[in-house]
């Protein structure tokens, strides 16, 4: 039961970074691919946020389980980015 919120969270991060690669891929900006990386970040820490001072307790720990994974992908969605930023300087 408790590997529910953690398998969505790891599927809303994966589906966030194949939007992120498919972005590139079409030549969109890389400022505006590390923005959409950003606001995953500050969407995930939102998540947890809410469900630790909103919900609480087991409910709220499910929200940080589905909030915690979305910041991950996000962060490596962010490095990876940034180094290809570097690489092509």
């Amino acid at each position: 039961m408790i590997f529910v919120p953690l398998l969505l969270g790891v599927l809303a991060g994966i589906i966030l970074t194949v939007i992120a690669t498919v972005l590139n891929k079409n030549g969109v900006s890389k400022t505006y691919i590390q923005i959409y990386s950003l606001g995953t970040m500050i969407l995930g820490v939102a998540i947890g946020f809410y469900g630790y001072l909103v919900v609480r307790g087991f409910e709220g720990f499910a929200y940080l389980l589905l909030g915690f994974p979305i910041v991950v992908f996000s962060i490596v969605t962010f490095v990876l980015n940034f180094r290809k930023i570097q690489s092509t300087h």
